[in-house]
């Protein structure tokens, strides 16, 4: 029946549904949200902002007649292609496309989705939770606006959706990202004094991702949001309790009912007397962007249920600093943002009941659920000797396994090294991951094949790092061609340098495009890239320029 319809069956069916009924009691344009609602999204994309080549991203974006979307956030660089979602104009420009998202150049993303990260603005050496993470847009936004130099926890308890969300953070290559499993209804203490910042994108009803979810239309039920109500406050509630005395909470939603939106932003205020909604200059920071304020008037939405009873004036008073974005105001998906500050109650907010006298509790801790361990010596002394002692490194060095792993030091030094507080107040010994369950830690740098030797890997090499020492060849633009061309080169059509080498794993390094490259290769009877076909396919791309 869905599939049968033609445009002008299916507007009819739109004007019917439960979702146009919703949108009748909010303050929106019901002709243009029907308009816009029925049509798919546009194209948009997020260039990764420390990616080597982000410069080459972006002209070769624009080449392709993309508009920089500046409603989005001053730092995020946001672009809206002239194309619907999916609907590149040749085979040829979706290949490329393709390529630079699964190389790590951009993410493909939606342009709500980006206002989110904006509002953390998240600095350099923050502490930083994520709480419902998947699929990972947003937490890997937050880390390329930290520079990659915070400590960020992307939580996701689904083992499916993490899956995804570990597949997003290797293909960009970042440091300062560790991935938990928790229920975030649950989410265990940090150390004091809590995160600097929380994300508290909840799962939600997706009303407001109706152009690219059309069984919406027929599917959604008010029974469905008042089912995931209980839910999203309950995640909210811990996530406020887990916030620092001065640091900001963003709650964000792509749901457009006030059961998801308003009520659980008041019954927040109503609970905890320190935490207030703050006023956000859009203006400012989201130059051009149309938007809605909060809803104040609650009489559609107020049943005899408990939990949806009216709130009180001064938490409604203060829902003008929330913001409501209609598909039509800005062609984009719907959204609802919220965003909270500390203003005070020091550790009683933070809901501990450490007794400083009380001495470090004498237990054997598990090895943290298999999560990755610091480097040991013996290895760490196989790495310096193949690769050399590394110059103004800034990272830490993890392990786990065969897996070298590179991490920013604010996710050992946070996380990691003190001393925990347990729920009844003792002291757990440091150097654990407990009670946090990190299932991934920053990015995989070298892999130690045994047999073979310590290969550095593609996603140490697609952002700044310190460079090893040892193999490492300096080759030209003509050699680089070459290899893109023939794929192996007779050892014996190399240089005097390459003959004095060991076989196994080398690196090349080559003034390209943007700069300095360094290209992971193997040195055998021959030389070759190990490059996948993504990589490869820029490197064609970018060849073809500069012929």
């Amino acid at each position: 029946m869905q599939g049968n319809n033609s445009d002008f069956e299916f507007i009819q069916i739109a004007k019917n549904s439960e979702i146009t009924r919703l949108v009748e009691t909010l303050d929106y344009d019901l002709e243009k949200w029907i308009e816009y609602s029925t049509i798919p999204l546009p194209e948009t994309i997020r260039v990764n902002p420390i990616h080597l080549e982000n410069k080459w991203t972006i002209s070769k974006l624009n080449e392709l007649g993309a508009k920089r979307i500046k409603w989005v956030g001053k730092k995020t660089l946001g672009f809206q292609m002239p194309w619907i979602k999916g609907g590149a104009e040749n085979l040829e420009t979706k290949k490329l496309l393709q390529s630079m998202h699964n190389s790590g150049r951009h993410t493909r993303q939606e342009a709500v989705s980006m206002i989110p990260a904006e509002l953390i603005n998240p600095k350099p050496g923050e502490i930083i939770l994520d709480s419902c993470a998947a699929p990972g847009s947003k937490a890997t936004q937050i880390a390329e606006l930290a520079k990659d130099d915070a400590a960020i926890i992307a939580n996701e308890p689904n083992k499916g959706r993490m899956n995804m969300l570990v597949t997003n953070r290797s293909r960009l290559g970042l440091r300062s990202i560790a991935i938990t499993q928790h229920d975030a209804r649950n989410f265990p203490r940090v150390p004091r004094p809590g995160f600097d910042s929380i994300l508290v994108d909840v799962p939600c009803s997706g009303t407001g991702t109706i152009r690219k979810n059309k069984g919406l239309w027929w599917n959604w039920k008010p029974s469905v949001s008042k089912s995931l109500h209980k839910l999203q406050l309950k995640i909210s509630n811990r996530c406020a309790s887990l916030l620092r005395p001065g640091g900001k909470m963003v709650y964000s939603t792509c749901s457009i009912d006030p059961l998801e939106n308003e009520i659980i932003v008041t019954k927040l205020l109503e609970k905890y007397e320190w935490l207030k909604l703050e006023k956000i200059d859009f203006k400012e920071i989201f130059p051009g962007l149309k938007y809605n304020v909060g809803i104040e008037d609650f009489e559609p939405f107020v049943e005899d249920d408990v939990f949806l009873k009216k709130p009180i004036e001064e938490s409604i008073s203060q829902l003008k600093n929330c913001i409501r974005i209609s598909p039509s105001q800005n062609n984009s998906g719907g959204f609802f943002i919220a965003m909270f500050r500390h203003v005070g109650g020091g550790e009683n907010a933070y809901g501990l009941n450490h007794k400083e006298n009380w001495p470090i509790e004498k237990r054997n801790l598990r090895n943290d659920h298999g999560s990755p361990q610091p480097i040991s010596s013996n290895r760490r002394e196989v790495l310096e000797k193949e690769w050399g002692e590394w110059e103004g490194f800034t990272g830490t060095l993890w392990e786990r396994g065969r897996t070298i792993i590179e991490a920013s030091k604010t996710l050992g030094k946070y996380f990691f090294e003190p001393p925990r507080i347990d729920g009844a107040g003792f002291q757990l010994p440091g150097n654990h991951w407990h009670p946090l369950k990190v299932r991934q830690l920053g990015r995989v740098a070298f892999k130690d094949s045994n047999s073979q030797s310590i290969r550095p890997k593609a996603e140490l090499l697609k952002g700044h790092f310190s460079y090893p020492r040892k193999h490492i060849f300096n080759i030209d633009k003509e050699l680089l061609i070459k290899l893109l061309e023939e794929n192996v080169i007779p050892l014996e059509e190399l240089n005097e340098e390459f003959n004095n080498e060991r076989s196994g794993s080398i690196l090349l390094d080559i003034n390209w495009i943007n700069g300095r490259r360094l290209l992971p290769a193997w040195l055998g009877t021959g030389l070759r890239l190990l490059l996948d076909e993504n990589e490869k396919l820029i490197l064609r791309t970018q060849r073809d320029d500069l012929i």
